[in-house]
């Protein structure tokens, strides 16, 4: 509880004070456990900002893990295995800012700044449902980047936005998992509307020098990585238990959340 009630004082720091809609917090786990075959990898605390027609999600940054983590973490993949990843964290972290009418702005891999249309999923809507916490949420189903997402969603709070760039459904996202979980967003908490008014912060690549790409200069750089680290040898020693594996076999989602094909 201590803990939770500290992450949403550095949360709303980060906002300005001055916009005229209500806004929210949820906080998730956010955990990358690619090519691993489940949720048994790297565990981020992520938020996600939002108001009525904007969201900010936000992990792997120093203030949400109590300061700057550059380590490597021992997991148990099952009784025989251990598997060693990073966990790095940065003064900015990972985010994802989604204006809905506009464009979704994003600083991805790399530390690239993405300018882009906020994509189209095309979710499938289920009968099944659950409670989260003591909320409602109803299942959906869609396909994104290279994975296939089920998502929970509540209709109790009709806005369109969830963790990292999923988004597009009737309600907020307060869970979502691709088909084995190796990219999962788990719900922690949220804390709805908040009673200051408060801004969205911008992304802004001034403030490292740099400039907005867009998607297909991203997906070179994806690219890019990806062969270079084919070629230094690094993919296999640098992401899991893979031994007898090719390096040139490997696929692009055991080491990309976006697999752009």
């Amino acid at each position: 509880m201590k803990k939770n009630i500290l992450l949403f004082i550095v949360l709303l720091i980060t906002i300005d004070f001055y916009s005229q809609s209500n806004t929210g917090v949820i906080l998730y786990g956010h955990k990358q456990s690619m090519g691993m075959g489940g949720p048994f990898g790297v565990d981020y605390n992520a938020s996600l900002i939002f108001n009525n027609s904007e969201s900010l999600y936000t992990y792997a940054k120093d203030s949400l893990e109590g300061g700057h983590v550059n380590k490597s973490v021992m997991i148990r993949k099952d009784k025989t295995h251990m598997i060693v990843k990073p966990k790095r964290t940065s003064k900015n972290g990972y985010r994802v800012n989604v204006k809905l009418g506009s464009k979704m702005f994003s600083r991805n891999k790399g530390y690239s700044y993405v300018k882009e249309e906020i994509p189209k999923i095309q979710w499938e809507i289920m009968n099944e449902t659950k409670k989260i916490g003591n909320i409602v949420c109803h299942k959906a189903k869609g396909y994104f980047r290279g994975r296939e997402y089920t998502a929970w969603f509540t209709n109790s709070i009709p806005l369109a936005f969830g963790p990292w760039k999923l988004q597009g459904l009737p309600g907020l996202i307060l869970e979502a998992y691709d088909t084995n979980k190796e990219v999962y967003f788990y719900f922690k908490s949220i804390k709805y509307p908040i009673s200051s008014n408060t801004n969205i912060a911008k992304i802004d690549p001034n403030s490292e020098n740099k400039k907005w790409i867009t998607l297909n200069d991203y997906k070179n750089l994806l690219n890019d990585i990806y062969n270079n680290n084919i070629q230094n040898g690094r993919l296999v020693a640098e992401s899991y238990d893979a031994a007898g594996v090719e390096e040139a076999s490997m696929p692009k989602a055991h080491f990309f959340m976006e697999v752009f094909e």
